[in-house]
């Protein structure tokens, strides 16, 4: 689970970036590929709060 999320961080990141320029707004993919992190750090939280 933890390398799914790195991986899929970078590539939101990556994805996010390219977007960004193309609307000038180039600082969009490190914006997402922090609320990525945290929507799986949230979701690594609550599945382990159940138990």
């Amino acid at each position: 689970m933890i390398i799914l999320g790195i991986i899929v961080t970078i590539v939101i990141g990556l994805v996010g970036t390219s977007i960004g320029y193309g609307m000038n707004a180039g600082e969009l993919g490190p914006i997402l590929s922090i609320a990525t992190m945290g929507g799986f750090i949230m979701a690594y939280i609550k599945r382990n709060n159940i138990k």
